[in-house]
């Protein structure tokens, strides 16, 4: 068990700030406070757990290549540590495969082709139907597509800078909202019939969960794990703000849902930055699973929360798993191998 279990207990939560961890916390508790030598990439830092994961990671000296679609606004949302000599900023637009395979280049040249952990924080909901210049559903390609390709272009690096002592990581930030939908084999860009957004939603972030079982399946006994994370929920981050949705309608949403179940920010970002630097997650057992509350999850039905908390039947379906990764590798016109 998580030595976080109790402070997530259901009954003791509290909202914003109460006693669950802060990702500096998390790398405090791991003992992982000198991080020099690592090599993280960081995508989505310019709100909410992007940027807190940057703000917790950068004192440890790990060399931190930070992704944004703007780079000014990235380095305003992180004026604390823009310039730090260890922090770098790269442009990267996951609705673009043109960008995600400029990043990766510039990326590797930089970097001199090392790198320890993939944190593949970036994502985004949509209120309507929107493609990408590629031609994809526009929540297909910013939760998964974009993320998917761009291990594929870094795997290479992660494998190289594995071993046995240090093994390298890819953290996947998919969400609860896996709940919504499974792949839709036949029509996974919304081409036919009613777009429902939240199943949309759903199909991006279930194959976000498949891509990271998939990959340490595939990986781990090279000495590179992967996992999926639901962070929670979190206000005070662009996430929502960007969606479409107008603020009447997300104000409505919001205050449905327990205040004592928001986090901030930097609790948000407590489970992903456990994926990636605590060597709890490396136990067998562990390695490719679905994470929230800084804890394997378990299944909704054994939640103390159910309704907010838990994954759904389908998230360890292997054969969908595999299934989805050779989906994903035709509409992107890559093979991983």
């Amino acid at each position: 068990m998580s030595r976080y279990a109790a402070v997530h207990a259901w009954d003791n939560l509290a909202g914003e700030g109460d006693a669950r961890p802060t990702a500096a916390q998390i790398i405090r508790d791991a003992g992982k406070t000198n991080l020099k030598g690592q090599v993280i990439i960081i995508t989505g830092v310019s709100s909410g757990t992007g940027a807190a994961s940057a703000r917790a990671l950068a004192p440890t000296g790990a060399e931190l290549y930070l992704a944004g679609r703007s780079i000014p606004k990235a380095k305003a949302a992180l004026s604390t540590i823009a310039d730090l000599p260890n922090v770098h900023f790269l442009e990267l637009d996951l609705a673009s495969t043109a960008s995600i395979r400029a990043f990766a280049a510039e990326f590797l040249k930089q970097s001199g082709g090392r790198l320890n952990v993939l944190l593949n924080n970036a994502g985004g909901v949509l209120a309507e139907r929107k493609v990408t210049v590629d031609g994809f559903e526009q929540q297909l390609a910013v939760n998964h597509l974009g993320p998917l390709l761009l291990f594929a272009l870094l795997k290479d690096a992660l494998l190289a800078s594995a071993s046995p002592s240090n093994p390298s990581r890819v953290v996947n930030v998919s969400s609860v909202g896996h709940r919504y939908g499974t792949i839709r084999w036949d029509d996974p860009n919304f081409e036919k019939g009613e777009y429902i957004p939240p199943v949309a939603y759903g199909q991006a972030k279930t194959a976000s969960i498949y891509t990271a079982s998939e990959i340490d399946r595939r990986y781990g006994a090279q000495n590179l794990h992967a996992w999926s994370v639901h962070p929670g929920a979190i206000l005070d981050s662009a996430f929502l703000d960007n969606s479409g949705w107008d603020r009447g309608y997300l104000d409505g949403m919001v205050s449905a849902w327990p205040k004592k179940l928001f986090k901030s920010s930097e609790q948000g970002a407590a489970t992903q930055i456990w994926a990636a630097v605590s060597d709890d997650v490396l136990a067998e057992g562990v390695t490719g699973k679905y994470l929230e509350d800084c804890s394997v999850a378990v299944h909704m039905s054994k939640s103390d929360s159910a309704e907010w908390r838990g994954h759904a039947d389908h998230t360890y379906n292997e054969e969908d798993a595999k299934r989805c990764w050779e989906l994903s590798e035709k509409l992107l016109g890559i093979r991983v191998e």
